[in-house]
C-alpha cells in the first residue's frame, strides 16, 4: 500500500489489521534478508516433509533429500508440504529493483498480463529472492506461476488421502530438489476457506488479550502498590499529629524564650549601671537609684555648674531625661541636689 492508498483508505479494525500484517511481513523479510542462507534456511518454518503425487496415482515423500516411493499422502505427519509435480508450474527468473519482496511482489503482480502466458486472473504467483544484487542495482527475483484450476486439483486431491498440506510449492527447474514458493494460501483464499486467516485472527486476538493482560496486571499492581502506600500513609498519621504538636510547642517556646533573652538583655541592671557609669559626669554623685526596666530614676548631688539632664542625654544610652524637682536659687553652696528620670533608648531586635 502507497502512502496515498493509506490516507485514502477507510481506517476500520479490519484495515488495521491487514496493515499490521503487511509491515510485520516486511519487517520480517528485511529481517530475513540479512540473514546467511543456511541461517534461512535452518530458522524458516518450512516443512521438512514433502508429498509430491507420481504420475501412477501414488505418492512420493521428499525428506532431506531422499525420496520414498509409494508411501501414503500421511506418512509426512502433521506439518508436511505438498510439491506440485513437474510442468504444474511456470518457472521462470526475472530481475526486479532492490526492494523488499512485498514491494517486488506487489511489482510484478502489475506486470503479470507480460509475464505469464495466462489471464493474471487465472493464475495465482509467488515470488522468492535468489540474489540481492548490489546495492542501487537490480536483483534476481524467481517467478513461479500456477493455474488455479491446477492448485485447486491439487489441494483438493491431498486431502482427499487423508493428507492436511501447510504450503503448495514447487521445484525450479535444474535448482535441485529445494521446494520454492508457496500458493496454498492463495489457493485457500481463492477457494473461499478463511481457516488460515481465522488462525490469524485468532493469534492477533491471543495477542492483544495478553497484551491487555499485561496492562491490566502492571494497573492492578499499581493500584495494590498506592493502596499500601495509602495504608502505611494512614497508619503513621498519629504519630505525624503527634510530631506536628510537638515542633509546634518547640516553635513556642523558643518564641517565649527569645523575648524572654531580649528582654533580658534590654532590662539588664548590670549593663545599665555600666552605662550609667559611663554618662555621669566628674563631680556627681548618686545617693539614690530606680530601675524598672524601662525608665530610670536617679537622685543625688552635683555641682552647681553641671547640668544632670544634658550629661543624662549626651551620653546616648538614654532618652528623653525628665527633672522631677524644681531647680533651687543661686547660693553660696558648692552643690545641688538633683532628681530626675530617664528612659533607656531601646536596641534594635536581633
Amino acid at each position: 500500500m502507497t502512502f496515498q492508498e493509506l490516507l485514502n483508505a477507510d481506517m476500520d479494525l479490519a484495515t488495521l489489521r491487514a496493515l499490521a500484517r503487511q509491515g510485520l511481513a516486511w519487517w520480517l523479510d528485511e529481517l530475513s534478508s540479512l540473514l546467511p542462507p543456511a541461517w534461512r534456511d535452518r530458522l524458516s518454518t518450512r516443512p521438512r516433509a514433502w508429498l509430491e503425487p507420481g504420475a501412477n496415482g501414488g505418492w512420493r515423500l521428499w525428506r532431506n533429500g531422499a525420496v520414498a516411493e509409494g508411501v501414503s499422502a500421511t506418512a509426512g505427519g502433521d506439518r508436511v508440504g505438498l510439491l506440485a509435480p513437474a510442468g504444474a508450474v511456470l518457472v521462470r527468473e526475472v530481475q526486479a529493483p532492490r526492494l523488499p519482496a512485498a514491494d517486488v511482489r506487489r511489482l510484478l503482480s502489475l506486470d503479470l498480463d507480460r509475464l505469464s502466458p495466462l489471464a493474471p486472473d487465472l493464475i495465482h504467483f509467488d515470488i522468492e529472492i535468489l540474489d540481492r544484487g548490489e546495492e542501487g542495482g537490480a536483483q534476481k527475483v524467481l517467478l513461479g506461476l500456477l493455474p488455479k484450476a491446477e492448485g485447486a486439483r491439487l489441494v483438493a486431491q491431498a486431502r482427499a488421502a487423508g493428507a492436511a498440506p501447510v504450503a503448495l510449492a514447487a521445484r525450479a527447474p535444474g535448482g535441485g530438489d529445494a521446494p520454492h514458493f508457496d500458493f496454498l494460501p492463495q489457493v485457500v483464499e481463492s477457494a473461499g476457506e478463511n481457516a488460515i486467516g481465522r488462525r490469524r485472527t485468532i493469534g492477533w486476538a491471543v495477542a492483544g488479550a495478553l497484551i491487555l493482560t499485561n496492562l491490566a496486571v502492571l494497573v492492578g499492581r499499581d493500584m495494590i502498590d498506592v493502596s499500601r502506600l495509602r495504608a502505611a500513609v494512614e497508619g503513621q498519621a498519629p504519630v505525624v499529629s503527634a510530631v506536628n504538636r510537638l515542633h509546634r510547642r518547640v516553635e513556642t517556646e523558643e518564641t517565649r524564650r527569645r523575648a524572654w533573652l531580649d528582654l533580658g538583655r534590654r532590662s539588664d541592671p548590670l549593663r545599665v549601671l555600666d552605662r550609667l557609669s559611663q554618662a555621669l559626669p566628674a563631680g556627681a554623685w548618686v545617693q539614690h537609684l530606680e530601675w524598672n526596666g524601662q525608665s530610670l530614676r536617679l537622685i543625688g548631688f552635683t555641682h552647681r555648674d553641671i547640668d544632670m539632664a544634658a550629661a543624662i542625654r549626651g551620653s546616648g544610652a538614654f532618652v528623653n531625661p525628665r527633672v522631677l524637682t524644681a531647680p533651687t536659687a543661686a547660693g553660696s553652696a558648692a552643690f545641688t541636689p538633683f532628681d530626675i528620670t530617664a528612659d533607656a533608648r531601646p536596641e534594635p531586635r536581633r
